[in-house]
């Protein structure tokens, strides 16, 4: 992938391609079609140095909100021919998360581009990982025949389709399909788990990553080592510490969340969040102001895959704020819809 070309800093453009405060407040004092223009451009090309550090998406998102902006442009992009032969997810991921903000928000727009997506695209499982924290599950079944369809029923198009539902970010599509009432789907999946399954076991036993016997100590050591290496791994370490702790464990993953080195505490969040630990929202709430902008990503991530009353309760309350986590929380709200 060749460097972005970033405009002048004085230029609307320049602005926006920067991620800059007063590059909103620019777009919003300028012609609406210039200000359309110069987002779509920053859109469709994406202009980060680097793509997985920078997180652009909210960002756009919102001036597409306060702009109504339509999605044509953004569907031209994605369905473009060059989606056949260049396949780099750096094309189309951030086309794809800004979509997932603007579902969050109640864009129906935005939830069926990412559905069309997802059936037919190179990157469909970024727009699945997407789907999986918006949609609701009538959507996301509708989608499993197409999506089992990219692999063919042979010895090779299971073992691809193994490796999708172990890489997959986001679990939620792939349980629902487990359990899905038509036999053909579930069968499918629930073959590719348990062989994903014995794959994941195979691979804890080499000396790369969390092996049997690990502690919750060791998983955390091992996501705060990849991150001083550029490695974000507090999701990938979450799941390990799901597989490696116990009851006795509680009081030391709330104190890594609370106070440990970056990640080792997003990995806390994350996995206090999966499990709806009473302790969770308040730690993240610390998290999302902390000075280190991963942390504060994390909380944030954290929080939007958490459901149920209590985090909606929370949302309720931090909706206002002017930071990620209060449009995180309005999105929670919209994407439940209730004030």
């Amino acid at each position: 992938m060749f460097d972005p070309v970033i405009a002048p800093s004085g230029t609307l453009l320049g602005l926006l391609q920067r991620g800059r405060g007063d590059g909103t407040l620019h777009a919003l004092a300028a012609p609406r079609a210039e200000a359309l223009n110069a987002l779509n451009h920053c859109v469709t090309n994406d202009p980060r140095h680097d793509w997985q550090v920078e997180n652009r998406s909210l960002y756009y998102a919102r001036l597409y909100l306060d702009l109504h902006g339509d999605l044509d442009p953004l569907e031209h992009h994605l369905f473009r021919a060059e989606d056949h032969f260049e396949t780099d997810e750096s094309r189309t991921g951030l086309a794809l998360a800004v979509l997932g903000h603007l579902a969050s928000y109640g864009r129906d727009d935005a939830l069926a581009l990412l559905r069309r997506y997802a059936a037919s695209g190179s990157n469909w499982t970024w727009a699945l990982d997407e789907l999986a924290l918006r949609d609701d599950d009538a959507g996301l079944r509708s989608l499993a025949p197409t999506i089992l369809d990219r692999f063919p029923t042979t010895a090779e198009g299971d073992a691809e389709l193994a490796t999708a539902l172990q890489g997959a970010f986001e679990p939620r599509p792939w349980r629902l399909w487990a359990d899905d009432p038509r036999e053909a789907v579930a069968t499918r999946v629930r073959a590719a788990r348990e062989q994903g399954s014995f794959d994941r076991w195979q691979q804890q036993l080499r000396p790369s990553g969390p092996r049997p016997g690990w502690s919750v100590q060791a998983v955390f050591e091992w996501a705060q080592d990849g991150l001083e290496r550029g490695t974000t791994l507090h999701v990938p370490a979450a799941r390990c510490l799901t597989a490696v702790a116990g009851p006795d464990d509680r009081a030391a993953i709330v104190e890594a969340g609370r106070s440990g080195p970056d990640g080792a505490r997003s990995a806390a969040l994350h996995y206090l969040a999966e499990a709806r630990d009473p302790a969770v929202l308040d730690l993240i709430e610390s998290a999302a102001t902390d000075p280190s902008e991963s942390l504060a990503e994390a909380a944030v991530a954290a929080f939007e895959r958490m459901c149920g009353d209590a985090a909606v309760d929370r949302a309720r309350g931090w909706v206002h704020r002017p930071d990620a986590l209060g449009a995180s929380a309005a999105g929670v709200l919209a994407s439940r819809g209730g004030p």
